[in-house]
């Protein structure tokens, strides 16, 4: 949308004071910079699949279907996004989507069952897809987009190995550091960014290894409150002598409490399981319908604090990002107060889970809803 357009105001006999004229001015004359978002994944419309030659276009082709899907549910947060007939069809139809492509090797060190080691050189597909031709398929097929500010999870590890020892593992422990990429490399995946605690003296304090071994919640999430995380993932994993895996996770979430187990299968499938059980309940809560118009809902939008040039740019740079915001107007301007008319996709629910992520919004009252009147009010805090 041109930046003129969503200055323009809808006013009526309202008379603004010279503090706001020259905001507009400002805005007109130069660009400020935008707010600092809560956490901005990167790489979304990016995918990097294994391939079996550089050369063969069948291959090839195969490699860009896999790295769409991977993409698709990247963005839309849903491991059912290919479940609609045309977006099958562009599964196996994905040249269209692809931006730009590129091959790499690289070398894996395989550990055999004697001990002994050996690498294996592997060819990866590193593909790009256009954001816009993404969006619009899964906006065509009515799949909400979970857009790219998520929250980070935070991930507790224990592990008990085959002669009972147990230990906390970090993202700077040494032990079992494989074990963190491989987990790391599955939340990439989902565009899920993760957390780990310090495992300091005063995390060791509030949760030690044995009331981690027991799932204690109350004493996990006693622990998190340091890291103001409410996305809160505690992962048990036991590994017997003769390969055996016994392994459960639980995954907290405002106040609700997931559980996840596996007992035969690898431990890889455990940790993917564990990672799409999180990215599933999160995008259900922020994922949003990019268009909606049948079910639009106009809401007032007060925000307090802007006092200054910088503040009102941030504010519409902010805005002009916000998923499930298809335009918006300013209504009314008095005294650093503004009140903006945002035109939504009509999931209200989505969008203050969204807003709630922005740290530079502090929520004066919950939203207000009077029969087709719906209304939200904030306040911005400067850094």
């Amino acid at each position: 949308m041109p930046q003129s357009g969503m200055i323009a105001f809808m006013v009526k006999s309202v008379k603004y004071t010279w503090q706001l004229l020259v905001i507009l001015l400002l805005l007109l004359v130069q660009g400020l910079p935008a707010p600092v978002l809560a956490i901005e994944v990167r790489g979304l419309y990016q995918a990097t699949v294994q391939v079996d030659s550089r050369e063969d276009e069948r291959e090839r082709r195969r490699g860009f279907s896999d790295a769409m899907l991977e993409v698709l549910v990247k963005v839309s947060g849903s491991t059912a996004v290919s479940s609609p007939a045309s977006i099958r069809r562009a599964l196996n139809s994905p040249e269209a989507y692809v931006e730009s492509w590129s091959t790499q090797t690289r070398t894996e060190v395989i550990e055999s069952e004697n001990g002994q080691s050996s690498t294996q050189e592997n060819i990866e597909l590193v593909v790009n897809f256009y954001e816009s031709e993404i969006q619009r398929l899964l906006d065509e097929n009515n799949i909400p987009l979970w857009p790219v500010n998520r929250p980070e999870t935070l991930v507790w590890i224990v592990i008990e190995d085959e002669l009972g020892e147990r230990r906390m593992l970090a993202s700077s422990a040494n032990p079992d550091s494989t074990l963190l990429e491989r987990l790391d490399n599955y939340a990439d995946q989902r565009g899920l960014p993760l957390l780990y605690p310090i495992l300091d003296l005063e995390d060791q304090l509030r949760l030690n290894v044995n009331r981690l071994w027991e799932l204690d919640e109350q004493a996990i999430l006693n622990a998190s409150r340091r890291y103001q995380a409410e996305s809160i993932l505690a992962i048990r994993i036991f590994r017997s002598l003769s390969g055996e895996l016994l392994a459960r996770s639980l995954y907290f979430f405002r106040d609700n409490v997931f559980s996840y187990e596996e007992f035969e299968s690898s431990e890889n499938e455990f940790l993917q399981g564990s990672i799409n059980l999180v990215s599933t309940e999160l995008s259900q809560y922020y994922a949003v319908l990019l268009s909606s118009t049948e079910n639009s809902v106009p809401v007032d939008f007060q925000v307090d604090g802007i006092d200054s040039p910088a503040d009102y740019s941030a504010l519409l740079s902010y805005l002009r990002t916000l998923e499930g915001v298809n335009a918006f107007q300013l209504k009314r301007a008095d005294q650093g107060t503004l009140i903006l008319r945002l035109e939504t996709g009509g999931q209200l629910r989505q969008l203050v889970e969204t807003i709630a992520l922005e740290p530079s919004l502090q929520i004066v009252s919950e939203l207000n809803r009077d029969g087709l009147d719906v209304s939200m009010h904030y306040r911005w805090l400067r850094d």
